[in-house]
């Protein structure tokens, strides 16, 4: 199977009460991903839940395109402002939801050839004027320092994109959307219990760049989730 890489990607982390969760996992597996994937640019859908952290959702959702433009092609946005009945039962029922559409900044590391079972993510904003230093730290030292780690398979860096503002039917739904940061890390991972070991800070912290531009991180959000589902855009697996 070859796949192209991810140049852009949207995120959405959501909760879904308890009794719910069944209906919810089924709408998603059987309308919702289905509709998105058959839009131009797709590569596919991913689905994650929680191993714990220092955020408050308990799902996320992440869809791989070829570029920006997947998430803003005319296909996609009549998607999102012609949401079908059963999405819109359940956008009554997702609670929590924040979204944003990122564009690839930095990777280090190969595709992996099977589904790493877990990812690590880290969210951030640079403080102000330090944007460009902070992508070029993570780009040149962080991440492949991280990737030379044997439990990181590959780690991206994604910047969120101002198309993430842009109000259709479905954003109305899911409600206020405050505190998006900026910057998000996604390492996949196997295992996840080197997080916080001697070896991963001397890795991620271990430099005087590193100490220095750490400082220049704002509102840190560590979490870890474990993967759940995968669904490939139509063609893709040939």
């Amino acid at each position: 199977m070859s796949l192209p890489e991810a140049k852009a990607i949207t995120a959405i982390w959501s909760n879904i009460p308890k009794e719910k969760e069944e209906e919810i996992r089924k709408w998603h597996n059987l309308e919702h991903t289905t509709e998105r994937l058959e839009g131009p640019g797709y590569i596919a859908c991913r689905r994650y839940n929680s191993e714990g952290g220092e955020g408050h959702h308990k799902r996320l959702t992440v869809f791989e395109g070829e570029d920006l433009a997947t998430f803003d092609s005319p296909y996609y946005r009549e998607s999102r402002n012609n949401p079908t009945p059963w999405t819109q039962k359940s956008m009554g029922v997702i609670k929590d939801a924040r979204r944003g559409v990122y564009t690839l900044e930095a990777t280090s590391g190969d595709r992996p050839r099977v589904e790493p079972p877990y990812i690590y993510t880290f969210r951030c904003d640079p403080t102000e004027g330090a944007e460009a230093e902070v992508i070029s730290w993570y780009r040149e030292e962080h991440l492949p320092r991280l990737c030379a780690l044997d439990c990181v398979v590959r780690a991206r860096l994604f910047r969120r994109d101002a198309v993430s503002d842009e109000k259709t039917a479905e954003t109305k739904m899911q409600g206020k959307q405050d505190g998006q940061q900026t910057l998000i890390a996604i390492y996949e991972m196997s295992p996840l219990e080197p997080i916080g070991s001697a070896e991963w800070k001397e890795a991620a912290t271990g430099t005087s760049r590193s100490a220095e531009t750490i400082g220049k991180l704002v509102g840190p959000i560590r979490e870890m989730w474990w993967w759940d589902f995968i669904k490939y855009a139509p063609g893709r697996i040939k």
